[in-house]
């Protein structure tokens, strides 16, 4: 009785997930080389050739801002010497810059790059009302928590009858339904925690605090969180260039991720990646108009449950065993849309095959 409930159930979620998933599937695979597929079709606006010297920061905010009369409110920088520096304006507008040169390689909107227009694709399916709200994000959290539902009853359908372990086999010489059916069954258990893994870290990024509860209550301990220093009101001149060389030091073997310009009472603000993180966590904020460093904030020393936190989207992405462990987690990405369409497929099958035959005269 109950495994036919589930079966059922199992099949209205695959019903009721499969365009979406498909669409985060295809998005998602996409996003693991988004960055390598984007600089390869597009090189001229994304790579430079390097040099000894870049230009010094107020000079390349002053030609950016010159071009483009906003203020700049970001520098995105990329590990490799080879990328162009990405800076984003209080507007929103961004540009492309030669950070050797000051060369302006490219402007752009974030989702008209190919790497942004996936991602939207990918986080809300591309849909913004007159507000500029994402009404379509929220759906995408559903579908990953009814994906892991999904996934918790097809693990209980294999539990449930015996010999459990001998039908982890694929007979690859099997009647395409049998073959399918195993392969839907084998592949789905071995890839049941990676896909609840990259579900859960997903929505983290709409469902934060819930997301972030649930951590903090596995660990038994709170997600750090970061204080921004403040600094007094000065009728001083801004001195970037002083405060982003004594930032620079005092990063020791870190590495430079993001650039956030002062406003108001901020400070220059420097985002890092310390060498025992997987992604930049870590921060310098430097007094723009003295230079003084003012606190710095080492990620890699936090305590567990924060370094859990600040895994997710590394591993979200797959980026964390080298370029070549992002091939598996492509193929990750394409297992729910795989699921999908194989149960589905599976489910038409075994229904035309109990289909009564008409009766003959």
């Amino acid at each position: 009785m109950f495994k036919q409930w589930f079966r059922r159930v199992h099949l209205i979620l695959a019903i009721l997930m499969v365009f979406f998933l498909i669409n985060l599937s295809i998005s998602g695979a996409l996003l693991v080389f988004g960055k390598e597929i984007q600089n390869n079709i597009q090189p001229e606006q994304w790579q430079v050739k390097p040099q000894v010297n870049l230009l010094p920061l107020s000079q390349l905010i002053s030609i950016a801002e010159t071009s483009r009369g906003h203020s700049v409110k970001r520098i995105q920088l990329a590990p490799e010497k080879d990328k162009a520096w990405q800076i984003q304006f209080d507007s929103g507008e961004q540009l492309s810059i030669n950070p050797f040169n000051g060369e302006i390689l490219h402007r752009y909107l974030e989702e008209d790059s190919f790497y942004g227009f996936v991602m939207a694709w990918h986080r809300w399916l591309l849909l913004r009302d007159d507000s500029n709200e994402k009404p379509l994000k929220i759906l995408i959290s559903i579908t990953s928590l009814l994906l892991i539902i999904e996934m918790i009853i097809g693990l209980s359908l294999w539990l449930k009858p015996k010999k459990r372990l001998k039908r982890l086999k694929i007979n690859l010489k099997a009647k395409p339904r049998v073959k399918y059916y195993q392969l839907h069954t084998v592949v789905g258990v071995f890839a049941f925690i990676p896909l609840l893994l990259i579900a859960v870290s997903g929505m983290a990024f709409n469902w934060q605090s819930q997301i972030k509860w649930g951590l903090e209550t596995l660990a038994a301990q709170p997600v750090e969180q970061i204080q921004h220093p403040t600094i007094a009101d000065t009728e001083q001149t801004l001195k970037l260039d002083l405060a982003f060389s004594h930032g620079i030091k005092s990063m020791g073997e870190g590495e430079l991720y993001r650039i956030y310009l002062p406003v108001g009472d901020q400070a220059l603000k420097l985002r890092v990646k310390m060498p025992d993180e997987f992604f930049a966590y870590s921060w310098v904020w430097i007094n723009p108009y003295t230079g003084e460093v003012i606190k710095t904030y080492d990620a890699s020393t936090a305590n567990l449950a924060t370094r859990i936190w600040n895994f997710k989207y590394t591993f979200h992405i797959g980026n964390f065993f080298g370029t070549g462990f992002k091939f598996v987690w492509l193929l990750v990405a394409l297992l729910p849309a795989a699921f999908s369409i194989t149960g589905l497929w599976l489910f038409f099958k075994r229904t035309r095959r109990n289909k009564p035959l008409p009766a003959t005269r």
